[in-house]
């Protein structure tokens, strides 16, 4: 530790500590394990996030990153999990000294939620919440909140302290909110709403429960369980398509993808079918892909170098491709994305349920350079369940229709073909002459028997060929 903090450190009856760059705290004074109820012991190895209240995180992530620009961090909020379970809420001032790459963070404790309850387990209740809280008078301004509210509204406290919740830009709020947030108030009874806050691209749902002249309310984003509610949606929808005969299997793919493109805007998908040979790629559904893109993969080889698709085929296996510039399996082609702006691919072979071939390749563009999310792998997963459904599904039905045909047609070839030389040979044995056999027409009826005897074992060995077919049917490849 830099000597020059060495003193403040031991002495300061603000909560201080130190960390490393990946946030694994190496030391901390009195004053934060006294307020935290810590010992050296329990503190040794500890990352400073395994003790931050998880709605945090992500803005913890986002002030770690302005750290490295900007050096220091000043009234930095986040709340820290004591020994006990309960949460106390920090101000940090904090500092990275370059000279050994240490991050120097002293603190001190708010007084906890403004205008909190008297109450110590409410306190702590609201205070740990991961949904915001906020307490609003009948002219919408804030006299209370919890740091989950504090968080959403990426607001200094004393900013909050004199703001009116209506103008706070962060959330969105739109006169359709208002206008129940005042019936709530004025009919004394509890509401829900749920809306789409333009400015972050999210949904959220707001509970609000009047008191006297006070409404209290809690902020809940579920852009998540939209999503959930969606997807769930569209495969209903789609299952119900793929089960009516007016929709091949091309088409029921398209409108998968839509869907998906539709709850995920930023996703440009495709689906590339297999031929039975593994060789090649054929394009199936590609509903935002540029066409001049599609001719251009359109037959594509499997193969180890071949793209991200081509490769995801050729190892059965997930192939992310976060930077299509930079990475080696795009060298040669590269160039027929670059006009479109694609910068990221992901492919995921779409397996038989035997798992003996690969039916498809499900894949995914970006016009930026990407990461997937957990959400989106968990997308990725459904979709690809979904689409081997499909596939399978439609080429059973092929599979039924075609074995209907030969069927058909192994019915006419017995009621048509096979009878026809059984007639013929029938009508020949009549007339055989059996009392003169040295009679010459029975030399000549001999040949035509010959004759169709060979007709009628043709017949039979088409018909032996199309049953072979029906018996193999149903094998997966």
């Amino acid at each position: 530790m830099d000597t020059r903090f060495t003193s403040l450190f031991t002495h300061s009856k603000d909560i201080f500590f130190v960390m490393d760059m990946n946030g694994v705290i190496l030391h901390t004074n009195y004053a934060f394990r006294n307020t935290f109820n810590y010992t050296d012991k329990d503190l040794a190895g500890l990352n400073i996030s395994d003790i931050c209240h998880p709605a945090d995180k992500e803005r913890q992530a986002e002030s770690q990153a302005s750290l490295m620009v900007h050096k220091k961090l000043v009234g930095y909020q986040s709340r820290v999990k004591a020994k006990d379970g309960c949460y106390f809420s920090i101000i940090w001032s904090v500092i990275l000294n370059e000279d050994d790459n240490l991050i120097y963070s002293s603190g001190n404790t708010l007084a906890g939620m403004v205008g909190q309850p008297e109450n110590d387990i409410v306190q702590h209740t609201i205070q740990s919440l991961n949904e915001g809280f906020v307490v609003l008078d009948s002219s919408w301004n804030i006299t209370a909140f919890n740091p989950a509210f504090h968080a959403m509204t990426n607001l200094r406290v004393e900013q909050l302290e004199v703001a009116n919740f209506m103008q706070i830009e962060n959330l969105g709020l739109s006169e359709r909110v208002a206008n129940e947030f005042q019936l709530s108030l004025s009919e004394r009874r509890s509401i829900q709403v749920q809306y789409l806050n333009t400015n972050s691209n999210s949904w959220l749902r707001i509970n609000v429960y009047p008191y006297k002249n006070q409404l209290a309310i809690f902020i809940r984003d579920i852009t998540e369980i939209k999503m959930q509610e969606w997807v769930l949606g569209l495969e209903k929808e789609v299952l119900e398509l793929n089960a009516t005969s007016q929709y091949n299997l091309g088409q029921t793919t398209r409108e998968l993808l839509r869907g998906i493109e539709r709850i995920f805007p930023d996703m440009v998908c495709s689906v590339l079918e297999v031929d039975e040979r593994q060789e090649k790629m054929h394009v199936l559904a590609a509903p935002r892909l540029p066409q001049a893109y599609c001719d251009l993969i359109e037959g594509l080889p499997v193969g180890p170098d071949i793209g991200s698709c081509g490769r995801a085929v050729y190892h059965r296996e997930q192939v992310i491709v976060s930077d299509i510039e930079n990475n080696p399996l795009w060298d040669n082609y590269a160039h027929m994305v670059r006009p479109y702006g694609l910068k990221a691919c992901w492919s995921t072979p779409v397996m038989s349920s035997k798992g003996s071939k690969v039916l498809a390749v499900f894949g995914i563009y970006y016009h930026d350079t990407r990461e997937p999310s957990n959400d989106e792998l968990s997308i990725i997963e459904r979709t690809v369940n979904i689409l081997r459904v499909l596939i399978e599904s439609k080429k059973t039905e092929d599979n039924i229709r075609e074995q209907n045909n030969r069927l058909q047609t192994i019915a006419n070839i017995s009621s048509h073909e096979l009878r026809k030389p059984v007639a013929t040979i029938l009508g020949l044995v009549n007339l055989f002459d059996n009392d003169d056999l040295q009679n010459p027409l029975n030399k000549e009826i001999i040949g035509h028997i010959d004759t169709t005897s060979q007709q009628l074992d043709g017949v039979i060995h088409s018909i032996v060929e199309r049953t072979a077919y029906i018996k193999a049917f149903g094998t997966d490849a």
